[in-house]
């Protein structure tokens, strides 16, 4: 038995530092992963929170003026998206730094060292440095968020993380977009502020535009009232008058005044009342090509 305790002791002795190291990176892992939790639960809480407080499921639905909750629930989601970034970096530091002491290392040696090491790499690897300090600043400008709906380039899609050097997007069809933080210079965001449903409606040009409006907006008026539509409409419909006339065609433009990333369904929604109420009132929509006049071809 006492061989058995022997054996054990210089076990440890032999392979403390080794024994060390992995302890080192436990504790880190355990960090991290109560850290991340942390974060998730208040971030989860804040969300929610604001949800229950206005009885609501989905984000766009929030109301308040002008959109501060909603805002601010994209906001604490971008936060949460960003801490967790800085929780893993900090944690591979700390581990990095705290085997480096096992090995008896002076840090202090090593910490000035690796300022000389930063500034060589700022300097070779400009575009490194410029995607994370542009990240930084369109997280904490508030220029886009988690579940932010956003155009960069060609690209049109919803914000799925933001991260130090790489934001990811993902479009409509699905694709996964990695943007390098630096290479973003011009940012649109339908996600903040306000949108605006837009329909122009084509009819034939012999018909009563009067009536054309009318029956426009009595159909935006229905959709108003509808309980799935009515939190995500914050201004009443207008008709903006005769858009254009071409042919034997003319164009009325409808609007309504929504809440962000709301005005596409609202659009879809629109159309199809405007189309039921006009098959009633026996009004014709156009056809997709004017009739040619004077025999051109």
């Amino acid at each position: 038995m006492t061989e058995f305790w022997a054996a054990i002791v210089d076990f440890f002795t032999t392979y403390q530092v080794l024994f060390r190291i992995l302890v080192v990176i436990v504790a880190c892992l355990i960090a991290n992963w109560l850290l991340r939790i942390l974060l998730s639960r208040t971030v989860n809480s804040f969300v929610q929170g604001v949800k229950r407080a206005q009885d609501v499921t989905h984000t766009q639905e929030l109301v308040a003026g002008p959109h501060l909750n909603a805002r601010a629930v994209q906001r604490t989601r971008t936060l949460g998206t960003f801490g967790r970034n800085i929780i893993n970096w900090a944690t591979v530091i700390a581990a990095f730094f705290l085997i480096l002491a096992q090995f008896n290392i002076n840090l202090t040696a090593v910490i000035a060292s690796a300022g000389f090491i930063a500034a060589g790499l700022a300097f070779g690897a400009q575009n490194v440095v410029k995607d994370v300090l542009n990240g930084i600043f369109m997280v904490f400008e508030d220029q886009m968020g988690v579940g932010d709906l956003i155009t960069v380039g060609e690209i049109t899609g919803t914000v799925e993380d933001v991260g130090i050097r790489v934001t990811r997007v993902r479009a409509f069809d699905g694709t996964l977009w990695f943007i390098r933080n630096g290479e973003v210079l011009t940012l649109g965001n339908v996600s903040q502020g306000w949108g605006k449903a837009i329909i122009d409606i084509t009819v034939s040009a012999n018909e009563d535009l009067e009536q054309v409006e009318r029956v426009a907006l009595e159909s935006a008026s229905e959709l108003l009232a509808s309980p799935q539509f009515a939190r995500r409409v914050t201004g009443e419909p207008e008709v903006l008058g005769l858009e254009s006339v071409y042919g034997d065609r003319a164009t009325i433009r409808l609007t309504v005044r929504t809440r962000p990333e709301a005005q596409y369904s609202v659009q879809r929604e629109l159309r199809a009342l405007i189309k039921k109420h006009f098959e009633k009132q026996g009004i014709q929509l156009a056809s997709e090509h004017p009739r040619n006049f004077g025999g051109q071809q």
